[in-house]
């Protein structure tokens, strides 16, 4: 077995599991608004029971609508939640994995717009970024009642057929704010030194392991290290483990952050794969009993080396199963071409999630449509042409050719791609392009014709005799209309990214969008002096606030670089440029590149001319040719119109 480690059965308390992966508490958004379980809810967790996950938590899920954090969270807060839980436990048992809740109370980092109530908590600390409401300080009496719901839960838990019970004391809700002395400011006996800021959790495990008992197994998640000033450390976090061994934990789950410090929860592409490993391995060596760690493992042979270096004994994956359910199935029989794998981008789970929309993924466009997209075999097999092998034209030929249509896909550059390609020349942003050999790879495994090198025409398209014609050219950067850019040293941004520009000692960006910021990253990576003028309040404001955080911060840390926002510029000449803020004016001078990344056009010159032909089959849009956006859209577009022809 290529990882055995992986794949050896695991105990958690005197509970036994298939193999080591757990499957973290990823909250999703597809329940109903008053907690219930769903339908599309219970077919993504079957799916990834039957790809082979050992033991999966079902959400963060709340023991008291006061302390939900997401308008369609799930709730154990009520019996009525018994019957959909029963169905879903009994869903993911069919297929021999351990199931559990991640019994939660979201205290600060409540906004009173979901609960539609003043948040509680340890100490009035209002969290910004959950809006900021201040907090009421918890009594004893409420102190009390809380911790008979969490008990509660933990029983409805029981009687839906839950193997485990999991507490969420990680990222800054409210087991975490009583230890954390960032924001538990009490002066009674829930506050103060460590024993203090223990007696809630305590009390809360003690509460639950008298209504389960003990052949039940109780885990715990557990920030290893708030990276929060004042916050926890990953030294008083080792302090703190063994006391909740000491209390009837079976597991401690190993993650990190607090909403303050949210990079840390769900982490970008920028941050290594096993990030957490060194807070892990440290609390491992401070307990007896079996530690699990999250933190970017999205490939199995990262997961088999933190096992096998005794880092933990199992491991947490969120977006890895999130992009692949199949991933542990494929990993034990060694088809690791064919995982699709997370890219750590975040655009379809994290960002998504903090809209209160259902989450999605940008590389499987299956994941939480499992029902809807499931592949049913087309009514009437036809010849399909594909124009572009970038992600729309990928993802529209792959589902196409799975539900039995031939597809041929023309593609004028020498490897498929597109667009998404450019990101292995902007700096840490690389696994972008990653997605990419999966695309080509199940889509040439589908039996589709990838015809790459060769320029697509009308003719060409007509001769293959096609009865669907799906064009997925993508976009081109277009001209901004600011006076004097003709005299100035424009260059296409495409091309900046593609081709060093020598002689360059300083060079005006304009527009710091996704492509501005790239381009700005690649310029100063050669040692350019950058200047990035935004018009915008934010730079690469098309993408989510976690999507984008260290990629912009990487970017204003780099000491060649500046950013103007709420900046236009008004005119160019040979060697300058007029700036405008709002208040001022002023001139920059001895520009050798400008790099105009707006506005983006829909490449859209082939489908005007197939228009014109009465000869040509109907012809559809996917893509950056339909409307300029990023890759996540662009992706989904395409499987929507592959699922429909």
């Amino acid at each position: 077995m290529r990882f055995p480690r992986l794949f050896t059965p695991g105990r958690i308390g005197r509970l036994e599991v298939r193999n080591r992966i757990i499957e973290s508490p990823m909250e999703r958004n597809y329940c109903t608004a008053d907690g219930r379980v769903t339908q599309r809810y219970i077919d993504y967790l079957e799916a990834r029971a039957r790809g082979g996950t050992g033991a999966m938590y079902t959400e963060a899920t709340y023991v008291d609508p006061r302390g939900r954090s997401r308008v369609l969270q799930m709730g154990l807060h009520s019996d009525d939640m018994i019957p959909g839980l029963r169905r879903l436990t009994q869903a993911v048992h069919r297929h021999g994995a351990r199931i559990g809740p991640e019994l939660n109370y979201g205290g600060r980092v409540v906004s009173p717009e979901v609960s539609g109530l003043q948040p509680w908590a340890p100490s009035p600390v209002p969290c910004q970024s959950a809006g900021s409401a201040m907090p009421r300080a918890l009594d004893r009496e409420t102190i009390r009642d809380i911790i008979q719901q969490y008990a509660a839960a933990a029983g409805r838990a029981i009687e839906a057929g839950f193997d485990f019970i999991g507490l969420h004391g990680a990222h800054g809700y409210l087991l975490s704010q009583f230890l954390s002395p960032y924001c538990n400011k009490r002066d009674d006996e829930y506050g103060g030194d460590l024993p203090g800021r223990l007696r809630f959790p305590l009390e809360v495990i003690a509460a639950v392991r008298g209504v389960i008992g003990p052949g039940v197994p109780l885990l715990y998640r557990l920030s290893g290290d708030e990276h929060v000033e004042g916050g926890l450390t990953n030294k008083e976090v080792c302090e703190i483990a063994p006391h909740l061994e000491a209390a009837g934990i079976d597991l401690l789950d190993i993650s990190a952050g607090t909403y303050e410090s949210g990079l840390w929860i769900v982490q970008p592409m920028e941050m290594p794969q096993g990030v957490l490993a060194p807070l892990a391995r440290a609390i491992r060596a401070h307990v007896r009993i079996p530690v699990s760690v999250a933190g970017r493992i999205t490939d199995p042979s990262v997961a088999e080396h933190l096992l096998e270096d005794e880092v933990a004994d199992f491991v947490t994956l969120g977006r890895a199963l999130h992009a692949d359910p199949d991933f542990a199935n494929k990993a034990r029989e060694g088809r690791l071409d064919e995982i699709c794998t997370c890219i750590a981008c975040n655009q379809g789970c994290i960002d998504i999630l903090g809209r209160h929309m259902p989450v999605v993924c940008v590389v499987n466009t299956t994941t939480g449509r499992e029902r809807e997209y499931a592949i049913r075999p087309a009514q009437r097999a036809q010849r399909v042409v594909v124009v572009g092998a970038g992600p729309a034209g990928l993802e529209s030929a792959r589902v196409l050719a799975l539900r039995g249509h031939a597809v041929t896909v023309f593609e004028r550059a020498t490897e498929p791609g597109g667009q998404l390609l450019l990101s292995r020349l902007v700096p840490g942003r690389q696994e972008l392009s990653g997605h990419v050999p999966w695309l080509a790879s199940t889509a040439r495994r589908a039996g589709v014709r990838l015809v790459l090198g060769v320029e697509a025409t009308v003719e060409t398209i007509l001769n293959e005799g096609p009865d669907l014609i799906v064009v997925a050219t993508g976009a081109r950067p277009g001209v901004p209309g600011i006076p004097g850019l003709t005299d100035s040293p424009a260059v296409d941004a495409f091309e900046v990214l593609r081709r060093p520009v020598d002689g360059v000692r300083r060079a005006l960006v304009i527009g710091g969008g996704v492509l501005g910021v790239g381009v700005a990253h690649v310029l100063a990576e050669r040692g350019v002096e950058v200047v990035v003028t935004e018009a915008g309040k934010d730079l690469a404001a098309e993408i989510g606030l976690r999507p984008r955080w260290l990629y912009v911060e990487h970017l204003l840390e780099r000491p060649k670089v500046t950013a103007h926002l709420g900046t236009t510029v008004e005119a160019l000449g040979e060697r300058h440029a007029v700036l405008w803020n709002g208040r001022e004016q002023w001139e920059l001078k001895d520009i050798d590149l400008v790099v105009p990344t707006r506005p983006m056009l829909p490449a859209t010159d082939l489908a005007e001319a197939l228009y014109t032909r009465s000869d040509a089959p109907p012809v559809f849009l996917v893509g950056d040719c339909v409307q300029p956006r990023t890759a996540l859209e662009a992706i989904h577009e395409a499987a929507a119109l592959a699922h429909r022809l």
